[in-house]
């Protein structure tokens, strides 16, 4: 079920591979991935170089919580130092986001599946260290990620590993490792895929790590909180610390680990309840790859089924999805606004999605949950924010060229036609286009239109009517300085449209 996919990409498959991939609906890389091999892109995506703005980030990351002889006012001004430079990490990671590459669509994947949270670890030098790990790990091992984050400050914050000593084992950490991290609680099957008793053995081979921010931002092991007796995990017997205890997971538990993974990937990139067969065939990859995360992607990006038209807006966008694809779509460049970008990552939480602080350690939910009553009405008002022109650095000049021919003798039809379809990840014919009642202005005796829209279906006539509101068609000069206020008043209306919510 996973043969790649042969023939090069049309204009549609390339929206959906970068929506998908990258959040990113930059038309100029849409027209550079039409006509391509699927797996030729993926390839090349995954030979880029690491490029972040994390790295090496921001010079207060190595500032130490006051010491015990600190006065009040010095841990206070610590203390709101340290509230912007979480801010800091939001934006700059935002930043990273906005670049619309696959690490940084990666990284967000990883953000909802490793989960820590800022508002328990507190501190903004964790927070540029977890991020920075999820970057350099986002298309890396998954083995070696899961080790890394048994030591990972936030981690050890967040799921109070650094309270798990051997005389009073917590199994937080070991439960959620377990649970929701590696395998979850049974296998494809319904059967157990650990036990309790699996857990709390567990939770003893990774007591003694802890972390004192006063001395260092480095996690260190604790030789007398260490248990170093015999654990007994999944049937195996020995002397096992952090290390033993993941390739443990990663032997005595291969395949679950290696199907867990598989659902969670294609839930994300492909549809919330992915087949059966196409999890069974993706997991025996995700073995054959030895859980090298990569190669994996470009199995499933590079794959006949990841393109099956069934597939194509069968997502709901993530508020963090919603920005990059309408910012990426529309040529917008808030990096360049350091004032907008403090303001999209505070609009973010409004809409349900505060980077760094998921709502529990299972994440976002996800798919149906991004939609309600509130944030539905939100995403209006942020479309109304990031397509104004002046705010965001929307470029609707280039927009209009991208869409309209020169010399194109019903520049207004191509523009309201050709940038609905851009903008859709569904075909136009299964959008619900409203009906519009007024007729068109003008003289149409005179200046008709062409008979292949006048004949065509009726949703066709409701998007141009839309976009020329009461303008006849012949008014509209798309190289006239004001006719970048139409284009926007008709992104604006299409991003309230069900469908838009759709990826």
């Amino acid at each position: 079920m996973l043969q790649d996919l042969t023939t090069p990409l049309s204009a549609r498959q390339a929206r959906h591979l970068l929506r998908r991939a990258c959040s990113n609906a930059d038309p100029d890389k849409v027209s550079g991935v039409t006509g391509r091999i699927a797996r030729e892109v993926v390839e090349e995506w995954l030979a880029e170089p690491l490029s972040t703005t994390l790295i090496p980030g921001p010079s207060w990351r190595s500032e130490l919580y006051p010491p015990t002889t600190a006065s009040s006012d010095e841990v206070n001004e610590f203390t709101q130092n340290n509230r912007y430079w979480v801010q800091e990490i939001r934006e700059l990671w935002l930043e990273d986001l906005l670049s619309g590459t696959l690490r940084a669509r990666m990284t967000l994947f990883w953000h909802n599946h490793f989960v820590t949270d800022v508002l328990k670890y507190r501190y903004g030098t964790l927070a540029h260290a977890y991020v920075q790990r999820l970057t350099f790990a986002a298309l890396a091992d998954f083995k070696a990620m899961a080790l890394g984050f048994v030591t990972d400050g936030s981690m050890l914050y967040y799921l109070d590993g650094r309270f798990n000593r051997k005389s009073a084992p917590n199994e937080n950490f070991a439960r959620e490792l377990l649970e929701l991290f590696l395998m979850g609680q049974h296998d494809a099957d319904g059967n157990s895929n650990y036990t309790q008793e699996d857990i709390v053995e567990a939770a003893r081979a990774l007591t003694g790590w802890t972390m004192n921010v006063r001395s260092s931002w480095i996690s260190y092991k604790l030789s007398r909180n260490v248990d170093a007796e015999e654990k007994t995990i999944f049937g195996q017997t020995g002397n096992f610390d952090h290390e033993d205890l993941i390739d443990l997971i990663f032997t005595e538990r291969k395949t679950q680990v290696a199907s867990y993974l598989s659902r969670t990937l294609l839930a994300e990139f492909l549809f919330a309840d992915p087949p059966r067969e196409l999890v069974d065939t993706l997991a025996e990859r995700v073995i054959a790859h030895d859980f090298r995360i990569g190669p994996i992607m470009a199995e499933i990006l590079s794959s006949e089924v990841f393109f099956d038209s069934q597939y194509e807006g069968a997502c709901i966008k993530s508020p963090v999805e919603y920005l990059l694809q309408d910012v990426s779509a529309f040529k917008g460049n808030p990096s360049a606004n350091t004032e907008l970008r403090t303001v999209l990552t505070s609009v973010l939480s409004s809409l349900g999605q505060t980077l760094l602080s998921p709502p529990n350690v299972a994440g976002w939910p996800g798919y149906h949950s991004w939609l309600s009553t509130d944030t539905v009405p939100a995403r209006w008002s942020f479309a109304d924010l990031i397509l104004n022109s002046s705010a965001a650095g929307v470029d609707y000049p280039a927009v209009i060229d991208r869409y309209v021919e020169p010399g194109d003798p019903y520049p207004a039809v191509s523009m309201a036609l050709n940038l609905a379809e851009a903008m859709f990840a569904v075909p136009l014919e299964l959008v619900e286009v409203p009906e519009m009642e007024q007729p068109f202005s003008g003289n149409l005796d005179q200046f008709p239109f062409p008979d292949d829209l006048m004949d065509g279906p009726a949703y066709r006539i409701n998007l141009v009517k839309l976009f020329l509101g009461a303008t006849p068609w012949y008014e509209w000069n798309p190289n006239d300085s004001l006719a970048w206020i139409m284009v926007r008043n008709y992104v604006v209306a299409l991003c309230k449209f069900p469908e838009y919510q759709l990826t």
